[in-house]
């Protein structure tokens, strides 16, 4: 499930980067590349904290937890 979500994130990421490049090129209108972008950064908050949201099973015992 975490592979999952990494894999969408990261994908996420590009779909944000592409439309700007894309809309530099003259090959997509801002009013697109806008919604394109909102939509990436939407679906990368939604998957990015589900793989990089930190359990408290997996702390490490040499870590020091101050109150």
């Amino acid at each position: 499930m975490r592979s999952i979500l990494k894999v969408v994130s990261l994908l996420s990421l590009v779909a944000l980067i592409l439309p700007s490049i894309l809309f530099l090129a003259g090959r997509v209108d801002l009013d697109k590349a806008k919604w394109i972008m909102l939509l990436a950064t939407i679906i990368w908050f939604v998957t990015a904290t589900g793989w990089m949201w930190k359990e408290q099973d997996t702390v490490q015992k040499d870590e020091i937890v101050v109150p």
